[in-house]
């Protein structure tokens, strides 16, 4: 019995939390696993294929590893699976336990740049004080965003990425030699049995309302750009986070017409039911689920090429979807234009093709990437 555990922050959440489960279902399948998921902060759920386990929270780190190393010792954990960063003292963690490490990173290679500059907004009188100019440009968050990737690559045994590449752009820019464990498994999506092609004139939005990231704001602009001219259409979004009330008061502003906040919905399948066109304006995505789960669907994506991953989602630029010049907001209304003139025969090709692009990525196909990494390093343990 391989034992698995998986260390999340809240459990279910999101994109990563999904993978999560797929991946714990298709083991219970197979059997031979056992998948645990330390969670700091866990919802009312149950799944036979895993068990949750509450640990401290991520604003005491040295409680919190010192809880999930006893729990590595006690359960007799073989692998830890860390996701996106890697939690406090992982190193000695790692060396005193002996079980191997992965860490998945679920955003694009360095990532963690955008975060910092966010911060760096929130205490901008701190971080100029303290750096001055040398944080404007983002040259400092880069080179940090750098260490700590090379940081954790360090300390585990699999840094998992999400396209070829993320793993070319690490190797090249950490230079990493022959013997590199960076490792390329996709994100899964559920395969949606009869997807409806018979589309509302909907655009949706479908995600976390996290400005610095998902730049929402943008979504906005371009619709009060398209809103007359495509008198029709409606634009939808769905979720929650801290910026929804700051979008709300923004779209009045901007006095749009046909849009409609829907909050936090649990059938958010009935959304990608009916919408035409899914939409991201992201600053930075890694392999965007909300786009993948809307080819699924039979959505049109279109997103703004801000990574390899959405790149790798929506190509062929025009035949699984649609790919705009980051952060051009008049190309992008542009886009969305042209899909409203498009012929109901072109507009079906293209909800096809991201139909079957979708197929290759089922929750049994990236799984059992999932297996044959953890097969591997059981097997590199025992040698």
């Amino acid at each position: 019995m391989t034992r698995l555990a998986f260390i999340h922050n809240r459990f279910p959440a999101g994109g990563a939390e999904r993978v999560t489960l797929d991946i714990a279902r298709y083991l219970k399948s197979i059997g031979g696993y056992e998948v645990y998921v330390f969670v700091s902060h866990a919802s009312d759920f149950a799944d036979n294929s895993l068990k949750i386990i509450k640990v401290p929270s991520q604003s005491i780190p040295s409680r919190r590893s010192g809880c999930i190393e006893r729990l590595v010792k006690e359960l007799s954990i073989d692998i830890l699976i860390q996701i996106s960063k890697s939690i406090y003292d992982i190193e000695g963690i790692r060396e005193r336990t002996r079980c191997r490490v992965v860490l998945a990173c679920h955003g694009e290679l360095f990532w963690q740049r955008y975060s910092i500059m966010h911060n760096r907004q929130k205490h901008k009188f701190f971080w100029n004080f303290l750096y001055k100019k040398k944080y404007a440009d983002g040259t400092l968050a880069e080179r940090i965003a750098r260490e700590r990737t090379a940081n954790d690559y360090r300390n585990c045994d699999a840094y998992v990425v999400l396209c070829e590449e993320y793993k070319l752009q690490m190797e090249t820019a950490l230079s990493i030699g022959a013997d590199s464990h960076v490792v390329v498994i996709e994100n899964s999506e559920q395969i949606v049995p009869s997807p409806c092609l018979k589309k509302e004139k909907m655009i949706l939005f479908c995600g976390r309302f996290e400005n610095w990231s998902k730049r929402i704001d943008r979504l906005l602009r371009i619709w009060k750009l398209v809103q007359d001219d495509m008198p029709e259409w409606s634009l939808d979004l769905v979720g929650d986070g801290p910026a929804l009330e700051d979008m709300k008061a923004y779209a009045q502003q901007l006095a749009l017409k046909r849009v409609k906040f829907e909050g936090r919905r649990s059938d958010v399948g009935a959304f990608y039911s009916r919408a035409s066109v899914v939409c991201m304006t992201s600053q930075t995505e890694g392999w965007p689920l909300a786009l993948t789960e809307g080819q699924a669907n039979g959505c049109i994506g279109v997103a703004f090429a801000c990574s390899a991953g959405v790149v790798d989602v929506l190509s062929p630029d025009g035949e699984c979807g649609f790919l705009v010049k980051p952060f051009d907001e008049n190309a992008y209304a542009t886009i969305l234009k042209k899909i409203a003139s498009c012929s109901d025969e072109d507009l079906r090709s293209i909800r096809e093709n991201g139909i079957n692009k979708r197929r290759q990525y089922s929750p049994e196909i990236i799984s059992h990437k999932w297996k044959v990494l953890f097969d591997s390093l059981c097997e590199n343990e025992q040698v």
